[in-house]
């Protein structure tokens, strides 16, 4: 892998694999934490072990009827998983590109009735199906330019960074220098959506969104270019 593959797209590699696919995937993974946790009293959208921390926090309190405000998010991103998984299945025929096309369609649909209905009487419904989002999301991209990597969390991510620091260093292994710029790049634009959710989250509330459609439909957009006219497939 090439510092300068960090920037261009690579015809080599499907739009699934393309580093400014995964950027623009993480970006909008950092903005839905602070976009929820802003938005939605303290609930995370993808962060779900911290939804898991929050809920024993106030069992430990006694205060159970406050922690089930953090069960449901949970409990969508695994209906979202398997909603993802039950995708895969039942149309196996179709070719991964195509696949993850549609599964950025299904996101993006979803973000525009989180956009349109935000609420249902007073239940607030935002953290529910943008942690569905999020579990699609996960388990529909898994790796940028062959190496694993997670646009919804960091933990990964940054363990990965570590490793492959360390094998450059100590281990003079040329190819984790790339890979560990790559993955600190990803968090940092993980870091970046939290930021500018904060940002927007705190002057257009729940409007701000607006911007992670926009962004889905630039992936949709740039990955059926690329796949269609750009990837060489031989």
């Amino acid at each position: 892998m090439q510092i300068k593959n960090l920037i261009i797209l690579n015809k080599n590699l499907p739009s699934n694999e393309q580093i400014l696919v995964a950027l623009l995937l993480t970006f909008v993974g950092g903005f839905f934490d602070a976009y929820t946790f802003i938005n939605s009293k303290g609930i995370f959208a993808n962060a779900q072990t911290g939804n898991l921390i929050f809920i024993g926090l106030e069992i430990a309190k006694g205060d159970f009827l406050a922690s089930f405000n953090y069960v449901p998010p949970v409990l969508f991103f695994i209906m979202g998983v398997i909603f993802n998984e039950y995708i895969v299945t039942k149309y196996s025929n179709l070719s991964i590109a195509r696949y993850l096309n549609l599964s950025l369609i299904i996101q993006t649909i979803l973000l525009v009735i989180v956009y349109l209905v935000p609420n249902i009487i007073v239940f607030d419904i935002r953290p529910l199906i943008i942690s569905f989002v999020c579990a699609m999301q996960y388990d529909s991209f898994r790796t940028v330019n062959k190496i694993p990597f997670a646009s919804i969390f960091c933990t990964g991510n940054l363990r990965s960074a570590s490793e492959h620091l360390f094998r450059y260093f100590y281990k003079k292994e040329l190819a984790s220098r790339n890979k560990s710029i790559l993955y600190f790049v990803i968090i940092l634009f993980f870091f970046s959506g939290v930021i500018v959710g904060g940002i927007f989250s705190n002057i257009f509330g729940h409007r701000a969104i607006l911007l992670t459609i926009l962004i889905l439909l630039f992936n949709l957009f740039i990955s059926t270019i690329h796949d269609k006219y750009i990837f060489n497939k031989n």
